[in-house]
This record gives C-alpha cells, structure tokens and sequence, in this order.
C-alpha cells in the first residue's frame, strides 16, 4: 500500500502523508473511505505511532481528512481536489526546473537520463 524510505531526507511523516495523497490520485482510496488506522499503518510501516498521528493531524488540518470520534478517520471530500491540486503543482516544479535547464544549456539527452536516474533512486 504505502512505502516509506528510511534513508531518504523527507520526513517520514511527510512521506506518509504524500503516500496518502497518491492512494487518492491513482484512485486506490476514494472520498468517504475509511483511513488505515494509526497503528496498524504504523506496524506496515515498521514506524513509530506517534509519527503516523502527526501525519494524520496534518492531513485532517488540511481538510484532507475527516477524522470520526470512535470511528477512525476518512477521506474527505475534499481530498480528491487536493490530490489533483498536487499533480499540478508538481507538474508546475517540473515544468520550470525543465525550463531552467534547457537555459542552462542542457541536452535533452542530459535531462533525460537525469530524470531516469532520479525515477530509478525512489520507491
């Protein structure tokens, strides 16, 4: 479902939270449907719990999820807009770090294999 990198610079709740977000882009969890919870996330991940409640706090302060007293915690509605508004805020970065590079002088080659390197290092 979710992959974590240990190694990796990003937070780990930070991580978790940009997986959530991906489930709802490739459609994998859906506006209503109900959040893994805390801990059995926390024992897929092999993390602490208390990192997965920092990212779920965040993410329902963000409006991305709806937390249920007794119940666990939901997809909201407004979760899938959110997502997209992702996609295109990372379409935004790419398009202008493309940008710079090709004003820099870069070879399309040379971007490509950079772009290749850099799919082939993530989970």
């Amino acid at each position: 479902m979710l992959q974590i990198d240990q190694t990796s610079p990003i937070p780990i709740y930070d991580q978790i939270k940009a997986g959530l977000k991906g489930l709802v882009t490739k459609g994998l969890l859906r506006p209503g449907d109900q959040a893994p919870s805390i801990r059995s996330l926390a024992l897929e991940l092999k993390v602490n719990p208390n990192t997965v409640a920092r990212a779920f706090r965040e993410l329902s302060g963000e409006g991305f999820l709806e937390s249920r007293r007794g119940d666990g915690n939901y997809i909201s509605e407004a979760a899938l807009g959110q997502a997209k508004d992702g996609l295109a805020t990372v379409r935004q970065a790419l398009r202008h770090a493309l940008l710079g590079a090709r004003l820099a002088g870069l070879p399309w080659n040379d971007i490509e294999e950079v772009v290749g390197k850099t799919k082939e290092e993530q989970p």
